[in-house]
């Protein structure tokens, strides 16, 4: 047994599951739930009379009992206003065929009824037991999410939320009515001979310890079920949310070899559980059919002792399949239980994970748009335990100031942001806002005061129009053009074939990165916050279009307290603090010309990315070098790497091809320009 499995089964058991799924899905039920168990019980009740007809065929019709009296004055008005006179017995003969109908009719009419009632309870617990989940799992900080697959996630909230209804109609209402039944079967069964009726109530005990044991191998088979299927879920979210990278690099038969490990290790973890379903219920038929067996040999020697009647033994042999019913009922409900628990146990594992990012008790409300004064104390920040992300990181961002993040991958630029944004809390240190620390503040309104542009923007298939409202819903379109207008898109929204009611598609993908870009801008807009952060905005984008979203870029941090975090060094220029990073460490900060002037860690990661060219630029005594064209390039790039041991280009010291690239195509601009 597997972690994942060993973790699930360490909860509370079975029972104890179905008390906490009806306290957590069933409050307001009440009603519902009396009046359906009342309706099953009348069909329970009304099932209890469908032998007697049989018996009075057997013993009145067939043989030479009197009937009832009731019965016998129906049968004689019958007679002597029809054609049954010469035939006397025909008339109680159609009474009883007429009853056997009336009975069954009655039975499926409450049956069909009460299942109604008490399955509609059953999908308003899975719909309840859902949004509880989806809710939770939304607000689970990203530590969290790092950790866990999606498909995990997403096959919690959507299928094994099906344990209400699998605990509720397929184990606590058969149980109790299967419960019912078997008391009632007993008292009548008892009333006509308690001896037969103990013979068959004797196989009940090693029906209850069969169960028994069987509780746990079924409970660890039917984890192993939904972990497998949770898997192959995670695989088809991956392959398909990757599809473009699957394709672009052949690798769609090795996800298919992939996909059908896990799809064939679900179908093994079925075929075991199907396996020990199976072989229980052939156990349970075996003792059932030995109680049986029991009981006709008994009723069958008192019959031929004179002590029974043909009917009462038809009457007793119906009554022992009448009580095995209920009696394989609760066998079956224990096995369907059992497998439904399994899926409650993931869903309250995902359930009581605490949010280790929360409000705080009395967190504090912020009133509306609030700007202010950030500072980050001492910060420190670990993702997992010995990983440090940020150490001591100290920083003073004034209101309104522009302050630029830079620093090599992994440096903690990121990260830096994350922590204003509450996706996680600093492990040690704290960030403040006007002098409190931020954890003070609840999480929506201080989140309600942070407007976010990212790298890749975060779209949802919906129009455009609801992309760009999702920072403010139930804004006017006049709001959400003015936004649009703002981040430069008005134009290429109204463009498209229905304008601001265009659906996009899954994260946009009918737009371009641009167009993508620019909604996501707008949202800013439409927002108003009055912290703003772009992570990495304008990186994945050609010159043209980074050039163009600047202008909107600039716009928006007017009167703004705003944090860039930038690889791209071209688009800081306007900042009023840079700050560098490196190994979670802020090792510089100053402006621009600050910075280039000291020729520290900013002036290599500036190298790096314009080449020394640019940096000799600025020198006096640097001479201006040629201009060279793209195509006189590649040519040259194409000639050395056809050389042997061609020094000019794969001989250069740790500059890669890339960085020999950009100071080429910088080559011959004014000095100082970057």
């Amino acid at each position: 047994m597997n972690e994942r499995t060993e973790n699930m089964v360490a909860v509370p058991g079975t029972l104890h599951l179905m008390g906490r799924l009806l306290r957590e899905c069933a409050p307001g039920e009440g009603p519902h739930i009396a009046l359906g168990l009342l309706v099953l019980l009348g069909a329970s009740g009304a099932a209890l009379l469908q032998p007697w007809p049989l018996k009075l065929v057997v013993d009145s019709v067939v043989g030479d009992q009197r009937p009832p009296s009731p019965l016998a004055d129906l049968a004689s008005t019958i007679t002597a206003y029809t054609a049954f006179a010469a035939h006397p017995k025909f008339a109680l003969l159609l009474i009883l065929c007429l009853g056997v109908l009336a009975l069954q009719s009655l039975v499926g009419v409450l049956e069909v009824l009460g299942t109604y009632l008490l399955v509609s309870v059953g999908l308003r617990m899975v719909f309840k037991l859902r949004c509880v989940l989806f809710d939770h799992t939304q607000r689970l900080s990203l530590s969290f999410h790092d950790a866990t697959a999606v498909g995990d996630s997403l096959y919690r909230v959507t299928w094994d939320t099906y344990c209400a209804q699998e605990l509720f109609n397929s184990g606590i209402i058969p149980a109790l009515t299967a419960s019912f039944t078997l008391a009632g079967i007993a008292c009548v069964m008892l009333a006509v001979n308690w001896g037969v009726t103990l013979v068959a109530l004797m196989v009940g005990v090693p029906l209850v310890l069969f169960i028994r044991r069987l509780d746990r191998p079924m409970t660890e088979s039917s984890l192993r079920v939904h972990e497998r299927e949770s898997d192959v879920s995670t695989r088809v979210q991956e392959t398909l949310t990757g599809i473009r990278a699957v394709q672009a690099f052949g690798r769609e038969e090795f996800e298919g070899a992939r996909f059908r490990q896990q799809a064939k290790a679900s179908m093994r973890a079925n075929l075991r559980l199907t396996l020990l379903q199976t072989s229980s219920q052939a156990a349970i038929d075996l003792l059932l059919a030995a109680g049986t067996a029991a009981v006709i040999g008994v009723t069958a020697a008192q019959a031929l002792a004179g002590r029974l009647t043909v009917g009462d033994v038809v009457l007793l042999v119906a009554y022992v399949a009448m009580l095995y019913k209920p009696l394989e009922t609760l066998a079956y409900t224990a096995a369907a239980a059992q497998s439904a628990a399994a899926g409650a146990r993931r869903v309250f594992a995902l359930l009581d994970t605490a949010l280790d990012v929360a409000d705080a008790d009395g967190a504090i409300e912020l009133p509306g748009r609030v700007s202010g004064h950030l500072a980050f104390e001492r910060v420190s920040f670990n993702y997992r335990e010995g990983v440090r992300a940020l150490r001591d990181v100290c920083l003073d961002i004034p209101a309104g100031a522009t302050i630029a993040l830079v620093g090599p991958s992994g440096a903690g630029k990121t990260t830096l942001a994350s922590l204003l944004l509450r996706f996680y809390d600093p492990t040690a240190g704290r960030i403040t806002f006007n002098g409190i620390d931020v954890r003070t503040f609840s999480l929506r309104s201080f989140r309600r005061n942070i407007a976010l542009v990212l790298q890749e923007p975060v779209l949802f298939s919906a129009s455009v129009r609801e992309n760009i409202a999702y920072a403010r819903p139930g804004v006017t379109l006049w709001e959400i053009e003015a936004a649009a207008r703002a981040a430069g898109a008005h134009e290429f929204i109204t463009a498209l074939p229905k304008g601001y009611e265009t659906e996009i598609g899954e994260r946009g993908v009918t737009l371009s990165g641009g167009q993508r870009q620019r909604l996501s801008i707008a949202r800013a807009f439409l927002k108003d916050a009055p912290i703003l952060i772009l992570d990495e905005p304008t990186s994945a984008l050609d010159a043209k279009t980074e050039a163009l979203l600047l202008e909107a870029l600039e716009q928006l941090k007017r009167g703004r307290t705003t944090l860039i975090i930038a690889h791209r060094l071209s688009t800081i220029r306007g900042a009023d603090r840079i700050v560098v990073l490196q190994d979670g460490m802020v090792v510089e900060v100053g402006t621009h010309a600050e910075l280039r002037h000291r020729g520290g860690p900013f002036q290599r990661l500036y190298d790096s990315q314009f080449g020394a060219i640019s940096h000799q630029a600025s020198t006096p005594e640097s001479p201006q070098s040629p201009t060279i064209t793209v195509r006189e390039l590649w040519e040259q790039i194409s000639h050395q790497a056809s050389t042997p041991r061609s020094p000019q280009l794969w001989g250069l010291r740790p500059r890669t091809r890339h960085s020999y690239l950009s100071s080429s195509f910088h080559a011959g601009k004014p000095r100082g320009q970057v």
